[in-house]
């Protein structure tokens, strides 16, 4: 693959919690870019404390961490640095995820399953200031009428939090019965209220048992 120059010593910051895909990301970025340094956060917290010691040209962040939710961490990162270019890459194709990250402050928005030119050339229009929006993101934003029908994807995790919550225990409850901590469980049910766009257990739970889901 051929490299593209951007500007001297290229920084990026990949705010990714799974190993294979920050390991893909990295790789990508390296390849694709002349004179980059690239830092991996595998937490929210991790990738907000970077950003208060160095400067960053972009960040690459899912949508889904397992601290915060990329939704607050944008939030939080564009308020200490409202110049700051974010671009987020998730496996949420959701429109309700989409137009919730826009508004939180990204510039970009592509899929894991966009292909590396996608994300490519998402990173260099970000970083020219423009807007980009990967392949069938513009479609999920479009499913306005009919409504949001696309899948929502559960993890086996996920999956066992719903119905704990379902069954009324709390999240130290919950932690004690998955031996976890009760942050990590708060995590969980952070990114199920935003998968499933949901302001509330109850309501979490309503629209989980209406996809069959639970």
């Amino acid at each position: 693959m051929s490299n593209e120059s951007i500007s001297p010593d290229f920084r990026v910051l990949i705010v990714e919690d799974h190993p294979i895909v920050s390991e893909s990301l990295f790789r990508l970025v390296n390849e694709s870019f002349d004179n980059v340094i690239c830092v991996h956060a595998a937490t929210g917290a991790r990738g907000l404390s970077y950003l208060n010691s160095n400067h960053f040209d972009i960040v690459l962040l899912d949508i889904n961490l397992p601290d915060i939710s990329g939704i607050q961490f944008c939030l939080t990162a564009i308020a200490r640095f409202p110049e700051l270019k974010l671009m987020a890459v998730t496996s949420l194709a959701q429109r309700h995820v989409v137009e919730e990250a826009f508004q939180a402050g990204v510039k970009g928005f592509v899929l894991k399953t966009s292909d590396i030119k996608d994300i490519t050339e998402g990173i260099k229009q970000v970083i020219a200031g423009g807007i980009y929006y990967g392949k069938g993101v513009k479609e999920l934003i479009s499913r306005r009428s009919g409504g949001d029908t696309t899948e929502i994807i559960v993890t086996r995790r996920e999956n066992e939090i719903l119905k704990l919550i379902a069954d009324g225990f709390t999240n130290q409850e919950i932690a004690e019965k998955l031996f976890i901590s009760p942050s990590t469980v708060d995590s969980h049910r952070k990114n199920l209220l935003l998968k499933f766009d949901a302001k509330n257990s109850a309501m979490l739970i309503k629209a989980a048992m209406s996809k069959g889901i639970i």
